[in-house]
């Protein structure tokens, strides 16, 4: 019978774990009818200590039970849904064009092979054209990945580093389960769209831990 229980704890606790973001799969290793090891397979969305951190708090709150964050250990492999774009996207073409009210930005990237368009329209404003030379890049991105991601710019700045013009941007990336942020930047130069495109793409190149 004490099998039988600890079988069922086993589950349940197996379960929880893999609702949590990032989570593929795990396992539990009891001792004394104590948790002694906790493994967890997981993607690259999430840091290791981000995952061990949810794996206690939810522990905590659905059973009760606290795990010290040394017994659990976290492998991780890339995901269908993670962006690895580094080496595979790369800048081709930005144009702009005007009327009196409005501006349209088209943005093409490529893999080497195949070139992929995304298109914008906004205001005249200076940051609504950087906000859509952003959402430009970004649709073209997504018709590089294919995928249920959807990404959308959160924020857009212009800023001052060691005496050039720089731009930041914040990219909200909507996974299936969860919305994480990214961040990139380049240096402005002679073409502020340009910037735009490459701190984009830097964006998506990089793993900002949200701590």
């Amino acid at each position: 019978m004490e099998n039988d229980n600890q079988s069922t704890v086993t589950k349940e606790y197996i379960n929880l774990i893999g609702k949590l973001p990032s989570v593929i799969k795990s396992s539990i290793v009891f001792s004394d009818n104590e948790i002694s090891e906790i493994h967890v397979l997981a993607d690259t969305r999430r840091s290791p200590k981000q995952i061990v951190r949810d794996i206690q708090s939810a522990m905590m709150v659905q059973f009760g039970v606290s795990v010290d964050h040394k017994l659990i250990s976290v492998a991780q492999i890339p995901g269908e849904n993670d962006l690895q774009l580094k080496n595979r996207l790369i800048f081709d073409e930005i144009s702009i064009s005007k009327n009196k009210d409005h501006s349209t930005a088209t943005v093409v990237l490529c893999d080497g092979e195949t070139s992929y368009k995304g298109e914008a329209s906004g205001l005249n404003d200076k940051m609504e054209v950087y906000k859509m030379v952003c959402r430009s890049t970004l649709k073209a991105v997504e018709n590089f990945i294919n995928s249920d991601i959807l990404l959308s710019p959160a924020d857009v700045k212009v800023f001052d580093l060691v005496g050039q013009k720089a731009v930041a941007v914040c990219i909200a990336v909507k996974f299936k389960d969860s919305v994480e942020h990214f961040v990139g930047c380049s240096f402005i130069g002679d073409d502020a769209g340009t910037a735009v495109v490459k701190a984009t793409l830097d964006a998506l190149n990089r793993r900002i831990a949200n701590t």
